[in-house]
């Protein structure tokens, strides 16, 4: 009948879209991450924390091995294609192990955005700041100080 038809249509539809989604999914990068706000990504990027990174940075973000990731400095660069980037690649000799071979990197973007939640949030106990001053939006030129680990179209570190 027409309404089957219509059913396996819609059907396969769906199943052309999760194969779309998925490899999109797996397009993401330090060069188009853009910030996910919207809430079942934070509860998902909270949850990825929490499994991976609550060891060195706290359950809280407030730090511990590794820094406090809820004020305005950030060591390697503040905003998502930056914090996305340390994420994936990590910073071994630092201590920070990369990820892009345990996460996926819509994995990475929910947790990198979930860590850009944290900003301001003043968990007790945290560690001081360390690292730059983080100004989103910055002009490089004004702030005086080009971050070596921004990539193009994040903002700039400033003291």
């Amino acid at each position: 009948t027409q309404v089957e038809e219509y059913e396996k249509e819609m059907a396969a539809a769906q199943l052309l879209k999760e194969e779309r989604m998925k490899l999109a999914a797996n397009s993401i990068d330090e060069n188009n991450v853009v910030f996910l706000s919207a809430e079942m990504d934070l509860i998902e990027g909270k949850s990825i924390f929490r499994e991976n990174c609550a060891t060195c940075h706290g359950e809280l973000g407030g730090g511990g091995a590794g820094p406090n990731l809820t004020d305005e400095y950030w060591i390697h660069g503040g905003g998502i294609k930056n914090v996305f980037k340390t994420v994936k690649y990590g910073y071994i000799q630092k201590g920070m192990a990369p990820w892009q071979d345990k996460l996926t990197p819509l994995q990475i973007q929910k947790v990198s955005s979930y860590v850009l939640s944290l900003q301001g949030t003043n968990p007790p106990d945290a560690l001081p700041p360390a690292g730059e001053k983080w100004i989103e939006g910055a002009d490089a030129t004004s702030a005086g100080k080009i971050d070596s680990t921004a990539v193009s179209a994040d903002t700039v570190a400033v003291k």
